[in-house]
């Protein structure tokens, strides 16, 4: 089996109360079954036996938490009473046949700091051992995977490119991916042979840097909009955002772009590195679990609506206070993973919009 890990997954220790925003609140913490019956044998008030959850309070938070922020069971028992949504979170595996790949996810504050407070770009780890996959795989599947893997390669030589702007990054980027999908779309409905995809051949296709509009930059703003939230920390994001970038009269959003790069700049903080990091992430974690769902060019895109996404708040914020700092986009980052990450249906809306519009 061959495991990979970004180069700071072991760097990670959680620092429980002194969270600015903790996982155990805002969305329900699924329970799995070996975990259920030890809590039942322990007879575990705050179980949700019937929808194998824990229960929340008023404010979505989870019962186990007490004033401080710390979790009443592990207190109580100790970490190994953790079932496996708390004791991995933030920890994220992506599975393919003979290989594991392990990510820490951004939804969480401090791995959003660990990310976006280096300057140098992520580097991966892999390690090979003796453990068989017991799992079974459609063959058409990881015949994909495989495709895919070749072509994130070529995004992890595009990402981290200090020569190129992000929009040169973007626009390279989703028409590979775009001439991916095209070829995949055409092979899967004549029913030829997915090996005989040139690969190469997308990798070398023809691009534009990413020119979005100021009107399809809000359309694209206001898929967020009809997200569901874990709570009104992220809507009240989007109000300020909305209105300070896209309902203001004569917003200038290149010079105010730019006047926030400055001040970054001015603090020592590179803005492309930040989006580097941001665009590298969304690509190790959901590209290649593409293979699954058929939306290879989604995904693409998903990790470049990312990025603006996130530049929207961080300009916004910039405008209406005068001042930007890191520590306010790591904020932004990690709520807005929160909100993404973890729903599906956010997902997918996103995902449908950027169909119908695509980027490029």
């Amino acid at each position: 089996m061959k495991r990979t890990y970004p180069d700071y997954y072991d760097d990670f220790v959680c620092i429980a109360d002194k969270c600015p925003m903790t996982c155990c609140a805002g969305w329900q913490i699924e329970i799995d079954e070996d975990s259920l019956k030890n809590y039942h044998k322990k007879n575990i008030e705050t179980v949700d036996f019937k929808h194998e959850c824990f229960f929340q309070d008023r404010d979505k938070r989870c019962m186990n938490l007490n004033e401080k922020g710390l979790c009443k069971l592990i207190l109580e028992h100790g970490e190994e009473i953790l079932c496996n949504t708390c004791r991995l979170f933030p920890r994220h595996i992506e599975e393919f046949e003979n290989v594991r790949e392990y990510s820490l996810s951004i939804s969480c504050p401090e791995v959003a700091g660990y990310l976006l407070k280096r300057k140098e770009p992520v580097t991966y780890r892999t390690v090979e051992d003796d453990d068989v996959d017991s799992e079974s795989y459609d063959d058409e599947e990881q015949a994909v995977y495989r495709k895919l893997y070749v072509l994130r390669e070529a995004f992890f030589k595009i990402v981290p490119d200090r020569g190129l702007s992000f929009a040169e990054k973007a626009g390279r980027i989703l028409a590979i991916a775009r001439e991916f999908q095209s070829g995949m779309d055409y092979i899967l409905i004549n029913g030829d042979d997915i090996e005989s995809l040139d690969v190469e051949g997308a990798i070398g296709a023809d691009y534009r840097p990413l020119d979005i509009t100021v009107e399809g930059r809000y359309e694209l703003f206001k898929v967020m909009k009809k997200w569901e939230y874990t709570g009104d920390e992220f809507k009240d994001v989007l109000k300020v955002t909305e209105k300070a970038l896209y309902k203001a009269s004569g917003s200038d959003a290149e010079g105010l772009a730019q006047d926030m790069k400055n001040a970054l700049s001015a603090q020592g903080i590179a803005p492309n590195i930040l989006t580097e990091q941001i665009l590298h992430y969304f690509l190790y974690i959901y590209f290649c679990g593409s293979a699954y769902d058929e939306y290879y060019f989604g995904q693409a895109q998903l990790a470049v609506a990312a990025c603006l996404h996130i530049w929207d708040f961080a300009m916004a914020h910039f405008k209406v206070h005068g001042a930007i700092s890191l520590e306010d986009i790591i904020y932004f980052t990690y709520l807005y993973a929160r909100e993404l990450e973890h729903s599906v249906p956010n997902v997918l809306a996103t995902e449908r919009y950027m169909d119908e519009h695509p980027l490029v």
